[in-house]
């Protein structure tokens, strides 16, 4: 376009081409932000189109810098920080003081503006812990998707969206890679919060906006990210100068001198600790992604200056100690009873609601549990013997319980049954004489022995 009228206007005079340039500035031509449409070729047409469109430079030119603190949203923000949220304020401008020069000095490195340090403030106060219920975490608060497109690591032994400077390094990548889509910072900390692609859905399907003012009037923005914007400007517009606005100034805090150690294979954080001479605290305070106090093999591990040499020689002969780890496993037994199984051996148990679980492998908890299993243990056996006793003597149970029931029987009962079984032992008693009188006669030595013949009253019929 420009060869052509550039040609076309020297043909029709210089009078032309200083016409042409006039109307090209008044038309805005030349004021034409970051190509948005290389960093989202991949989504709609109509949206890179908004964005090549809304696109701005980047500083608008703000007595304040490249941010608007003077809007009266900012200046709401303001005093809800100076009363009913003051507390969160003070305690996370505090905690700031530890982490800003890091994060101010990664920030102006990349080329972006210091002010963007204190966005962690609303983020997370500054807590390198923190976790969102959308399960955002650390001082930056990123998604799992978007950390890891930004290099970080995320698994179960190291999560670097809680370590202060990796994460700080990725949000930097992140806003700059924002900022060159939207061109403008209001719009990209909106994009920080809520989405790039909603932001740009916006602005493709409202014609009515130009930035995010315009957005946050309209109602075209989460309730969140509408609060967003004029909270991060409300906190460094206090930041700047704390105690105009009631505030105390936070201790300037050096950052500590740390040395890196290449460690080979895991280490517990405790084992390293005493190898290099430092409370385990500080360790873990130096090294906060690791999630489980347990270094994974090939990571780079942070101690303090002058205490690298030492861990190293310790660890070329430290061999960590293997810990004896116990499963309880679920399992329903003989008779709808429990049983746990430990090392190849089941023992019975109550039955009860438990889910299988691993036993921690420290070692106060491991003995607390051996005691505890211990207990169950023998508990389990007296059990087991006595249904062995049981099943070993049952005839001797039977005739305790009929014993036991014939004396229970009362005296009147018993009287009752013998008169009844009377008459039929009468009726019997001709065969039993007849039957011992013929032994009698057959055998000789049962002369002497046999009972005399019990005298029969026959029956008349």
């Amino acid at each position: 376009m420009t060869n052509a009228t550039g040609q076309g206007g020297v043909r029709l005079g210089g009078s032309y081409v200083l016409l042409l340039l006039g109307a090209m500035l008044v038309s805005g031509c030349f004021h034409v932000g970051p190509s948005a449409k290389q960093a989202m070729t991949s989504a709609a047409p109509a949206v890179d189109a908004a964005l090549a469109a809304h696109a701005q430079p980047a500083h608008k030119g703000h007595a304040t810098g490249p941010f608007d603190l003077e809007n009266p949203a900012v200046q709401s923000r303001v005093a809800a920080f100076q009363t009913h949220q003051r507390g969160f304020f003070d305690g996370a401008l505090s905690r700031g003081a530890k982490y800003l020069p890091s994060m101010r000095d990664i920030l102006v490195r990349e080329g972006l503006p210091a002010e963007l340090a204190y966005l962690p403030l609303i983020e997370s106060g500054y807590r390198p812990e923190a976790v969102s219920p959308a399960g955002a975490v650390g001082p930056w608060q990123f998604i799992p998707e978007t950390g890891r497109r930004y290099g970080l690591r995320i698994d179960a032994l190291v999560d670097e969206r809680r370590d202060p400077i990796k994460s700080t390094e990725a949000a930097s990548a992140y806003l700059k890679d924002l900022h060159e889509m939207f061109g403008d910072w209001e719009l990209s900390l909106a994009a920080y919060n809520s989405g790039e692609y909603r932001v740009a859905r916006i602005l493709a399907d409202k014609k009515d906006v130009d930035d995010y003012w315009d957005m946050r009037e309209r109602g075209y923005l989460p309730s969140e990210t509408s609060a967003y914007v004029p909270k991060f400007l409300a906190a460094v517009q206090i930041a700047r100068a704390p105690q105009e606005y009631g505030f105390d100034a936070p201790m300037h805090h050096v950052p500590e001198s740390y040395e890196m150690v290449d460690v080979d294979r895991q280490v517990s954080l405790r084992a390293a600790a005493d190898l290099c001479g430092v409370s385990p605290d500080e360790l873990a305070e130096l090294n906060p992604a690791l999630r489980r106090g347990v270094t994974p093999s090939g990571y780079s591990l942070r101690v303090p200056a002058g205490k690298a040499e030492p861990l190293r020689i310790g660890l070329a002969t430290y061999v960590e100690p293997v810990h004896a780890r116990k499963t309880v496993a679920r399992a329903r037994g003989v008779g709808g009873e429990r049983s746990i199984a430990r090392g190849g051996r089941a023992t019975a148990v109550a039955q009860g609601r438990r889910t299988s679980e691993r036993l921690a492998s420290t070692p106060q908890r491991a003995r607390r549990n051996d005691r505890a299993l211990a207990r169950v243990a023998a508990d389990c056996q007296t059990r087991e013997a006595k249904l062995v006793l049981d099943k070993r003597q049952p005839a001797a149970a039977k005739k305790a319980g009929a014993s036991a029931t014939t004396a229970k029987t009362p005296p009147e009962r018993t009287a009752k049954a013998g008169a009844q079984k009377a008459p039929v032992n009468a009726a019997k008693a001709p065969a039993k004489a007849a039957k011992a009188s013929k032994a009698a006669t057959s055998s000789p030595r049962g002369a002497s022995k046999a009972p005399p013949a019990a005298k029969t009253t026959k029956r008349r019929g």
